[in-house]
């Protein structure tokens, strides 16, 4: 009996720790296009601009007053006024595109951010985590 209790005491104490397995890595089946739609619904600016389907890979730019104001100004797909989001199939296949731009570039599982350069680094990150977001509850 005493052994049984031992158990179940044991069996109470890793269930109120809860469990010691690494998070899901994040993923996201939304298109690129879906995830800038949410970002001002997690407290930054982003209207949606110039959308792509490739290969493995959608792509949606989208714009910013607040990083407009800091650029050298542009046309709807020009980082200068904002960013690009694209999803890719997967963490490994995103991992292999994060130096083509010039710009802050954030990767977020299977989803790279890239937001325009000039924009100081605390304000891109404020981006960062608002696709974070996005992505998790996606």
């Amino acid at each position: 009996m005493i052994r049984f209790l031992g158990c179940v005491a044991a069996a109470l104490l890793v269930t109120s720790c809860g469990s010691t397995a690494a998070p899901a890595p994040l993923h996201t089946t939304l298109r690129a296009a879906d995830l800038v739609r949410e970002l001002p619904a997690h407290g930054v600016q982003a209207r949606l601009g110039a959308t792509y389907q490739d290969e493995g890979v959608s792509g949606a730019s989208f714009q910013a007053d607040e990083i407009a104001v800091t650029g050298p100004g542009g046309g709807p797909a020009d980082l200068a006024t904002g960013g690009l989001v694209q999803v890719f199939a997967d963490a490994a296949a995103a991992a292999g595109h994060g130096g083509e731009l010039r710009a802050h570039t954030y990767q977020v599982g299977n989803v790279l951010l890239h937001v325009y350069e000039g924009l100081p680094e605390q304000d891109a990150r404020r981006y960062r985590a608002a696709l974070e977001e996005v992505v998790r509850e996606g």
